[in-house]
């Protein structure tokens, strides 16, 4: 049997891994297990983001604001420091999955939520399950035209994305970038979840896989597998961009150029298996 390839060196931007804060790691020891195993499997870097929603928390509210993103950067230091004396190769940075508000830009820029790795420049939004809200578009557009990146997360789980991949389009043009799950393209997600996952990262809608680790056996920390995939669909080079060069680019805070995306146009089955597009 063929051993599976390890992508060293891969960076993970989207973890559950801070104790405590969310569905995530319930104590400081499930979050050292979580970044073990990540240690074991190729991650080098691994960001921590547990969910913020700052729905009916605005204006007025940004103190409150401010001591969740302090709060944030005082637990990663904490686990980086746990995870040093456990003896783990992997650095872990603050972030947040903030859910996507109208108000996202104002949010920020008042100082109350965290970018990717504290590095003033990505954002990484996470959408609802079900429909898109309409101003999704705009939250895009006024990010990036205020110097931030949105990096979406896991825009396959969202039903009218993963219904139609080319809602993704219109929001890729705006200035974000898509990140798939690991599960999703593992296929650990259902089959449906992976089809978007997969058609997404062919037509250049999505560019970097993380894990979205949640514990070390629930959505773990681990990488490989999700490459392995990718691999398959979209090559080795390609693949080993959206675990690792992309997304250390994200950490470090530096400007991405990706390929133009392209529409996505689903396959047709006729009668006796015959296809068209």
């Amino acid at each position: 049997m063929m051993m599976m390839r390890r992508p060293e060196g891969a960076v993970d931007i989207h973890t559950h891994i801070l104790p405590g804060m969310d569905d995530g790691a319930e104590d400081l020891g499930e979050s050292v297990a979580m970044g073990r195993l990540a240690a074991e499997h190729g991650t080098a870097i691994m960001v921590a983001t547990p969910h913020m929603d700052f729905a009916g928390a605005k204006r007025g509210a940004c103190a409150e604001g401010a001591r969740k993103a302090d709060l944030v950067r005082r637990n990663t230091g904490i686990l980086a420091t746990a995870l040093a004396a456990s003896g783990l190769p992997v650095e872990v940075l603050p972030g947040m999955e903030i859910a996507i508000d109208p108000d996202l830009l104002s949010i920020i820029e008042a100082g109350e939520a965290v970018t990717i790795a504290d590095s003033g420049k990505y954002v990484l939004v996470e959408l609802p399950f079900g429909q898109l809200p309409g101003y999704t578009e705009k939250v895009m557009f006024d990010l990036s035209s205020a110097g931030y990146v949105p990096v979406i997360a896991h825009p396959e789980r969202n039903a009218e994305i993963a219904n139609d991949p080319n809602r993704m389009f219109s929001l890729v043009r705006a200035g974000a970038i898509g990140q798939l799950d690991a599960g999703s393209l593992a296929g650990e997600l259902g089959r449906a979840t992976r089809r978007a996952a997969e058609a997404l990262l062919r037509h250049g809608l999505a560019h970097v896989i993380a894990s979205d680790g949640h514990s070390p056996s629930f959505r773990p920390c681990r990488l490989d597998r999700a490459f392995a995939a990718a691999a398959r669909l979209v090559g080795d080079s390609s693949a080993l961009c959206a675990v690792r060069d992309l997304p250390r680019a994200i950490v470090r805070g530096e400007a991405v150029r990706l390929e133009d995306p392209e529409k996505y146009a689903p396959r047709r089955w006729f009668l006796f298996g015959r296809m068209a597009i």
